[in-house]
């Protein structure tokens, strides 16, 4: 009988890149004794989520291939053979109206030898400005001080559970310490070889991650810089994505009025320091928890750098000097009226 890895996330921690880095070495991975289903559409099993959720990545992934019943029913059958069968969907964590029943979804891994679930950890001041990022991209920009107050209330980031231990607690009520698996995403970001790496020793495939091909930067969810992108979303409107070169100017307006190269956030600083307060010593202790079932593993604090350039650094003078970088833009053309042309600070 096989054994089972299931990555269930969470979101923002590298997922896309690892799901496809898995589907573009499927075979490679295969003779390592590694099987990364194909299941629907894409390069993740988002479809077996459709069980339990209607979020379009899991309907339309089914959809593909014949409903999620029948990806169960091909994963059944995997669990009779040999190997490690490899499972990656942040869905499995989603914690929306709907969520994954995870009573049902204990029973349907039954059938494999051995368990294991494996679930990333991230800082959660990052956690929420990258949650923000990935709507605003997606979806549209959301006002920043409702969202960061309620993510900060209620520990809860758009379906993304901000506070670990609580994530830690659910997978306890069905699933053994023996069988959760925990990861640092910021030790394993930094660690040789990266997330890549890690995963590829859980799995025990001796292959090195410079043995993998490696997906196009196109094919990762890569997050823009922070505060770029969210000044743009204030400038364009919040019907209107931010274009390229727009991001661009002020990118460069950024660098000419604060210094080259600096790290940035959406949060204004004393956010980040209540998240990090908040948070810190549950973190601590759920360490502290895991380390009988995974001995070493600690979750990495740390401040921010000291030049990080936070969304309450930008005073009145970086406002004129992005107009005036704008103003100076030439004209795009008008999506809505062709022949037309459009600019977001002439009349």
């Amino acid at each position: 009988m096989a054994r089972l890895v299931l990555h269930m996330g969470a979101y923002k921690t590298g997922t896309t890149y690892l799901q496809n880095l898995f589907h573009l070495n499927r075979d490679l991975l295969a003779r390592a004794g590694v099987i990364y289903p194909p299941t629907g559409a894409g390069y993740a099993q988002h479809g077996l989520t459709a069980l339990w959720l209607d979020v379009p990545e899991a309907v339309q992934a089914a959809g593909a291939a014949g409903g999620a019943e029948a990806l169960w029913r091909d994963l059944d059958r995997h669990a009779r053979g040999p190997g490690t069968v490899l499972l990656s969907s942040e869905l499995f964590s989603h914690w929306g109206a709907r969520r994954v029943d995870l009573a049902d979804l204990a029973r349907r891994l039954s059938g494999f030898e051995e368990l294991r679930l494996v679930y990333t950890m991230r800082r959660q001041a990052e956690l929420v400005q990258s949650v923000w990022l990935h709507q605003a991209r997606n979806v549209g920009p959301r006002a920043i001080h409702p969202y960061v107050r309620r993510a900060f209330d209620k520990r809860m980031a758009s379906g993304v559970r901000l506070d670990h231990a609580s994530v830690y607690n659910t997978l306890l009520g069905h699933f053994t310490p023996e069988q959760i698996h925990l990861v640092d995403y910021h030790q394993a970001s930094a660690a040789p070889g990266g997330l890549a790496q890690v995963f590829l020793d859980l799995l025990d495939t001796g292959l090195a991650a410079g043995d993998l091909r490696q997906p196009s930067a196109d094919q990762g969810n890569i997050s823009p810089d922070p505060l770029v992108y969210y000044l743009a979303s204030l400038i364009a409107g919040p019907d209107e994505r931010p274009p390229a070169e727009m991001c661009a100017r002020i990118a460069e307006s950024l660098c000419q009025g604060h210094g080259p190269d600096r790290p940035t956030s959406l949060l204004a600083r004393y956010e980040y320091v209540k998240f990090r307060s908040r948070f810190a010593p549950g973190n601590a202790e759920l360490a502290a928890r895991v380390q009988p079932v995974q001995p070493g593993f600690s979750f990495q604090e740390a401040d921010p750098p000291a030049e990080m350039l936070f969304r309450d650094d930008i005073r009145e003078h970086d406002w004129a000097r992005l107009a005036a970088a704008l103003y100076r833009m030439p004209p795009a053309p008008d999506r809505d009226r062709p022949g037309r042309a459009w600019t977001w600070f002439r009349p």
